[in-house]
């Protein structure tokens, strides 16, 4: 009836593999090589990294300038802050190159969180503020977290994480992302 063999002995039960459910030898042999054959691929490109093709044809005179000089990237020059949300609205213009519209982008993304311009407006205010200030992403989420908590605010259950605390990345991502349709 089942796939096991089981035999009874006075220390317990064993579970044998019946004959059909023994794997082949020449599975285990195929599998093997071709696991030798993928390593042996993989060392060969990771040695093969980095070489100069010789066999490359290089007109005499496009190569007489040309010194080999492999440099590697200075990450010194880059600025590793990120760009806050303020900030890329501030940059972002509409079609006529105006500056974009902030209090219409936050009452319409507002909208699609279930927020009427009247119950959205404290929370427009406080958006629009922190934004006009150039603040970033943080202290945003910092403010509307603790106006949630005091009261101050009424959170739309749409904006609110699995753990209580405002979706602020989203509400911020959502007016970016309006803005620059």
């Amino acid at each position: 009836m089942g796939r096991r063999v089981i035999q009874a002995s006075a220390t317990g039960t064993q579970h044998g593999l019946r004959h059909d459910e023994r794997i082949p030898f020449l599975t285990v042999l195929a599998f093997g090589a071709g696991a030798a054959v993928t390593v042996t691929a993989l060392a060969l490109m990771l040695m093969s990294q980095g070489n100069v093709d010789d066999a490359v044809d290089v007109p005499p005179l496009a190569a007489s300038g040309w010194e080999h000089d492999v440099s590697r990237f200075d990450a010194s020059t880059v600025d590793v802050e990120p760009v806050s949300a303020a900030q890329t609205l501030a940059m972002m213009t509409d079609a006529q190159g105006r500056p974009v519209d902030l209090e219409r982008v936050t009452e319409r993304v507002l909208g699609w969180y279930g927020y009427t311009p009247q119950s959205g407006k404290p929370l427009q205010t406080l958006l629009l503020t922190a934004l006009a200030q150039d603040q970033s992403d943080v202290y945003i989420d910092t403010l509307l977290n603790v106006a949630d908590r005091r009261g101050t605010i009424e959170m739309s259950a749409h904006l609110r994480k699995s753990n209580g605390r405002v979706d602020t990345e989203g509400l911020l991502a959502a007016l970016v992302r309006y803005a620059s349709d």
